[in-house]
């Protein structure tokens, strides 16, 4: 197996394909993408990486930065990826968190899905602690609860 993190680039894109729980997300970012051409933003900003497996973008992931040392994790993985491909996305993730601690952020946080209990099962592999703040982030009724990391 052979992999690669590289810095994300808008061509990372075109064949993606993610997992079915994170398919609103994704539809919700390709619309941005066609209006306002957030994929360029993300690449100049140069807070977003990708993960490839064996020449498959297996995963796209970003920080934005909040107040009080902090930042907002979002992260999308490929509907096929399990096994080894996981396990190296997990490690990946983990020296990402890391790296962003070296940068100066204090902690992190992310929306997971209510009704998506492998991403809530990941967060908490990550050392991430659910909160009790609750969103509907896409205004379809879809609730999300705020995962926090101290860094």
């Amino acid at each position: 197996m052979a992999y690669n993190v590289f810095k994300f680039k808008p061509s990372h894109m075109k064949e993606f394909v993610p997992q079915k729980m994170q398919k609103d997300e994704w539809d919700a970012y390709l619309k941005l993408e066609e209006f306002h051409g957030i994929s360029e933003w993300l690449e100049k900003k140069k807070r977003t990486i990708t993960l490839e497996i064996d020449g498959e973008v297996v995963s796209i992931m970003g920080v934005l930065p909040l107040p009080q040392g902090g930042g907002h994790l979002w992260l999308f993985l490929n509907g096929d990826i399990k096994g080894s491909g996981l396990r190296v996305a997990t490690k990946c993730v983990e020296g990402a968190l890391n790296g962003l601690k070296e940068v100066g952020y204090e902690w992190v946080q992310t929306p997971v899905r209510n009704d998506f209990k492998e991403g809530k099962r990941w967060a908490k592999l990550l050392g991430f602690t659910e909160t009790e703040q609750q969103e509907d982030l896409m205004d379809n009724g879809t609730m999300y609860t705020y995962w926090t990391r101290v860094l």
